[in-house]
């Protein structure tokens, strides 16, 4: 079954100096429980397609054409307040660097409290506490009661990561989009979080779409690829295959 499905999506850019077209004509579909891994050198549009389909475009940015269908059902002309609505409840988010994304005025269960609050508005205090712990646990901080006080400065890049993968989970997302969620990081904290979000899609079943320029990070992920350059998708397929080719068109 497919949650998720774009068709011929084409995304522009509006500068004085004119319009810049960032992602043209692309189509593809996610399945339940898949992990989707989007790849591309730097700047050929894969970040754009993903800001398009949960509406985190800039101003200056507009869908041009296509439509955007998520669990059956258009969402492509979603007001903001209707996205706000998905977007705490049917899609998250975890961004390149963890830094940028937490708060550093809030403490980390705050934050990740805040965001189980979006999901269920009237839990009580009790179960609020419980929840917030049961994600740190859940995304492998040891310690939860004392990580739950402590602030962002506090953390390793790799721990934010952790952290920031906890308020994504929060609202029991469909779809999770990881955009370069391990970039910033060392190889041994990169292979940590990698191992994390497949442990994370087995036990969840969760839908993910995987935005990465390494082809390492991509074998490891992907069940599917999607392959980006210049703003159109002109491959996709298993990832098997894809790879093989790959490898064989190289020698």
């Amino acid at each position: 079954m497919d949650v998720l499905t774009v068709k011929n999506l084409s995304v522009s850019f509006y500068r004085e100096s004119g319009e810049i077209t960032a992602v043209k004509n692309v189509s593809f579909t996610l399945r339940a429980g898949e992990i989707l891994v989007i790849m591309g050198d730097t700047g050929c549009g894969k970040s754009v397609l993903c800001k398009s389909i949960v509406k985190l475009l800039p101003d200056i940015a507009k869908i041009k054409t296509g439509q955007i269908y998520f669990q059956g059902k258009e969402i492509t002309g979603y007001t903001e307040k209707e996205m706000q609505k998905l977007r705490g409840t049917s899609f998250s988010m975890v961004f390149q660097n963890p830094m940028t994304a937490l708060n550093p005025c809030m403490s980390v269960g705050a934050q990740i409290a805040e965001a189980v609050r979006l999901r269920q508005p009237g839990i009580s205090r009790k179960a609020l506490r419980s929840r917030v712990m049961e994600l740190l646990k859940l995304v492998g901080l040891d310690r939860p009661e004392e990580r739950a006080g402590q602030y962002p400065v506090h953390f390793s890049g790799g721990m934010a990561q952790r952290c920031v993968i906890a308020i994504a989970l929060a609202a029991n997302p469909e779809i999770l989009f990881a955009d370069e969620p391990t970039t910033s990081l060392d190889a041994g904290m990169q292979a940590q979080i990698l191992g994390l979000l497949l442990e994370l899609r087995e036990k969840l079943g969760m839908s993910m779409i995987f935005i990465t320029h390494n082809p390492e990070v991509a074998v490891r992920m992907a069940d599917r690829v999607a392959l980006m350059r210049g703003g159109e998708l002109y491959r996709i397929g298993d990832a098997e295959e894809i790879f093989e080719e790959t490898i064989h068109n190289n020698h």
